[in-house]
């Protein structure tokens, strides 16, 4: 008997977890596709395209740069570094920290890097981390941070 209630206790737990797990894998989802779509303005150099999918408030990690001006740094940096493009490397995981703010972790590369001279760079490999917040059911940048990989 004793086994019999453990096992049916264990059956509803399983079973109540189910619509929580289905709606953080949609939250993954939508999460991967705003950062593909955060990419891909990036490789366009559309500056206004990366905040669109932005939380207003956004900001850099170290808190030097909030909200328009966060985006300015890379209209800025587009028009440095016009052959500039970031390539997805793989992907390290989504950590919940809450049900609506999550950080997205992934390696990437930077090719078309330039100096301030305007002289041509490596590719640098690096490690990015993004926290997303879900406002209005929407999943938004809200900071960004990145180092550089060493290999």
């Amino acid at each position: 008997m004793k086994y019999l209630i453990t096992l049916t206790i264990g059956v509803c737990l399983l079973f109540s977890a189910v619509p929580a797990m289905a709606d953080q894998a949609e939250d993954e989802a939508a999460i991967r596709k705003v950062l593909e779509q955060i990419n891909a303005a990036f490789n366009n150099h559309d500056a206004k395209g990366m905040f669109a999918l932005a939380d207003k408030s956004v900001e850099s990690w170290d808190g030097s740069r909030k909200g328009a001006a966060h985006f300015e740094y890379y209209a800025d940096m587009f028009k440095r570094m016009p052959s500039i493009k970031s390539n997805h490397l793989g992907e390290i995981g989504i950590i919940f920290v809450t049900p609506d703010v999550a950080i997205y972790k992934a390696r990437r590369d930077n090719t078309g890097l330039v100096d301030e001279d305007g002289k041509a760079l490596p590719q640098l490999k690096w490690l990015g981390a993004w926290v997303m917040v879900k406002k209005n059911g929407k999943w938004l940048s809200a900071a960004f941070f990145s180092r550089p990989i060493e290999e």
